[in-house]
């Protein structure tokens, strides 16, 4: 009984990653709109696609040495090392709304500042995200680091690597460490969530692997004895409550694994004893933690004023929103927050919630729900996309061609992440092996969907930790799907469908890229100040600021001020003078010079009346050209540096892609697609 209530589960996760597969194939365009999609017929070619190249890889690893074998998970091993050390090195955020205030107070706190912004009066539940990096930044601080931030990177490249580790050593332990393990790690290679998430300043990462290690360290315990099993334990125990503290919606890993550990029990994979050991010090570690965390934020100064916390009824009156797909929404959070009262907060959401339920009635509650899940499991990318618009460093070529490489990452991950999918739902209906950790993955899987998306605010981000989860459950189902047996009309028919697939894909891809005009590219922005609380820069008389352009060309800088004094904005190139401009501040905001390929910008502005003028502004705790912590926070302008392609000159703007990128790219697909076909190991004929 107990083993078919654990099918069920996996069932259940099954058909919810089904609806999930549908969503993802035909209506990721969808939502949000800030990218560029490629047509559902091309993602479904190219998925499909992809699975006849796995299982051209099933094909060769399965006449390879042991000894090969491991030398290609060697080699795929090494180019994640270098790949993400690149990555790291050259990519660091800026950090933009929820990381900026989590920067700034916790470069505060290193320094030894006792002081809170309002922020976390409003928003508590990253008050210990602040505490946590104020920690790692005051080690660097002590050993001299000015600037920190690439080391962090590397920090969160080592930490989300946890779970590539825990995936093998779960997929060593389920037997079937060949192909698995290669396309594990393959998948891992290519996924862009790894990448953006590993260099975003937020604690996204800190959650990404914890699912994969929990289950590795729950096998590690019940495996393994003495020292060792209580050394799983001890991690466990960290692991959870530590996710636990740092994201309140990973209660559902908590509950899914204390749901396991009964299961465990009944089927008789662990005795009452010892899940009673371990549940006690979960327990303990779980209090310990939480008072660790609570005595740390008093002894920084942070003191909770009821008053001005947000009431966790706002969150759900904002996922109740239909025309915001149950997002987060500042027109809905506003209001809310401006209440002066607690009791008037709960008051004004309950409202709200009880208004829009009655509204929406049952079929509209229902299609509301549909939509909040084409949000949550729709993109591949996991909004990673759209996690940083503002750099402290970035290569040049990157920010000038950025669309251009966004579309073909996006190409690549949504056909990477359907294929994730169909294996997933094809090990989670067929598998009867590993109940526990597959039922430990579809409790998660269910609990953190059914939180999102029947309760909570929802955003693409806040699946995350599922991506480890498809990533496995996936690459473990393509190695277990039975091989399909080809004989030479088959081979030909599928080969002349992919090569039509193909057609069809270059033809679509090249219409899209004729019709988007790109007539300009963000190269650098500093919007830090415009969310939550917008600030003032004052300017008296003069203010002269640097703006990094990383070498890219551009022609445009953008202020922002309302007022009406006269000033005279002057834009230089180390000593030559691009721009020369006078007139109100609040006419002077878009300033056009010739063309440059300027690494550094300086702009003067020169306040020409007797009143202070005014643009919007941040204050920041660290220069936005150079990453180097400053002594004491600095106010800094806000600015967006912008190529804007002119109308009358011969190239006006830009394609998306060029027609012999999509033709190159996409014959070399075509190429290892048919050689996948064709392809078959010595002891098989083509019959």
């Amino acid at each position: 009984m107990t083993k078919r209530i654990l099918i069920g589960f996996n069932w259940l996760a099954g058909g919810l990653l089904s609806v999930a597969l549908l969503m993802a194939a035909l209506m990721p365009a969808d939502f949000f709109n800030k990218e560029d999609w490629a047509k559902p017929v091309v993602l479904i070619v190219l998925a499909i696609g992809l699975l006849i190249i796995i299982n051209g890889i099933k094909n060769v690893t399965s006449k390879m040495s042991d000894r090969a074998y491991r030398y290609c998970l060697y080699a795929v091993a090494t180019l994640i090392i270098i790949l993400q050390a690149w990555v790291a090195l050259h990519f660091i955020d800026a950090a933009r709304a929820d990381a900026y205030f989590v920067r700034n107070q916790a470069i505060a706190l290193a320094q030894g500042s006792h002081k809170w912004n309002y922020y976390f009066k409003v928003y508590p539940n990253n008050v210990n995200t602040a505490l946590f990096e104020g920690g790692l930044i005051k080690i660097l601080f002590s050993i001299g680091v000015k600037s920190p931030w690439t080391i962090l990177n590397v920090f969160r490249f080592i930490w989300i690597d946890t779970g590539l580790l825990s995936g093998l050593i779960i997929l060593r332990n389920w037997k079937n460490w060949r192909p698995s393990a290669l396309l594990f790690m393959l998948s891992w290679l290519v996924s862009a969530p790894i990448y953006a998430y590993g260099i975003f300043p937020y604690n996204d990462a800190l959650v990404m692997p914890l699912v994969l290690n929990i289950a590795a360290l729950g096998w590690l315990f019940v495996n393994k004895h003495g020292w060792q099993r209580w050394l799983a334990g001890i991690c466990t125990w960290i692991l959870l409550s530590m996710g636990y503290v740092m994201k309140s919606n990973l209660v559902v890993l908590l509950i899914a694994v204390l749901m396991t550990v009964v299961f465990a029990v009944i089927i008789r994979k662990c005795d009452l004893k010892l899940a009673l050991e371990w549940l006690s010090g979960c327990l303990v570690t779980l209090v310990l933690v939480l008072g660790f965390m609570n005595m740390a934020s008093k002894q920084s100064g942070y003191t909770k004023d009821t008053e001005l916390a947000t009431p966790v009824t706002s969150w759900i009156a904002m996922s109740l929103n239909p025309d915001k797909q149950g997002q987060y929404n500042g027109n809905d959070f506003f209001p809310i927050r401006n209440t002066k009262t607690q009791d008037a907060k709960r008051k004004k959401a309950s409202n709200l919630i009880k208004s829009r339920a009655q509204k929406m009635g049952k079929i509209g509650l229902l299609e509301h729900f549909y939509q909040k899940m084409g949000v949550f499991f729709s993109h591949g990318d996991f909004d990673a996309i759209n996690l940083t618009s503002q750099w402290i460093e970035t290569p040049s070529g990157y920010m000038q061609k950025q669309r251009y490489y966004k579309f073909w990452i996006l190409v690549l991950t949504q056909s990477w992440y359907l294929a994730l999918l169909f294996g997933s739902i094809w090990q989670l209906f067929v598998q009867r092996k590993h109940l526990l950790t597959m039922s430990l993955f579809s409790l998660v899987l269910i609990g953190l969907t059914a939180f999102h998306v029947l309760i909570w605010e929802v955003e693409p981000r806040y699946s995350l930790p599922l991506l480890p989860i498809t990533m496995l459950l996936g690459c473990e189902g393509w190695s277990t799907i039975p091989e399909m047996a080809l004989n030479l009309k088959r081979r030909l028919i599928i080969s002349w469908v992919m090569t039509l697939g193909m057609i069809v894909a270059v033809f679509n891809i090249a219409q899209m890229s004729e019709k988007i005009k790109i007539t300009q590219v963000s190269v650098s922005s500093q919007g830090i100040g415009s969310y939550f609380t917008p600030n003032t820069l004052k300017i008296d008389s003069t203010y002269q600021f640097r703006v990094n352009s990383q070498g890219a060309k551009s022609n445009q800088i953008v202020l922002h001020s309302g007022s009406q004094n006269r000033v005279t904005v002057i834009v230089k190139n180390k000593k030559e003078v691009l721009a020369h401009v006078t007139g109100r501040a609040n006419r002077v905001q878009r300033i056009n010079y010739p063309t440059t390929q300027a690494t550094v910008l300086n702009i003067i502005i020169v306040n020409h009346g007797r009143l202070p003028v005014s643009y919007k502004g941040g204050l920041l705790s660290y220069s936005v050209s150079t990453g180097k912590v400053l002594r004491k926070p600095q106010m800094n302008m806000q600015w967006n540096v912008n190529h804007v392609f002119s109308r009358s000159s011969k190239q006006h703007v830009i394609k998306l892609t060029p027609l012999k990128t999509v033709v190159k790219m996409l014959t070399m697909y075509l190429l290892f697609i048919i050689l996948s076909i064709w392809y078959y190991p010595k002891n098989k004929s083509i019959v």
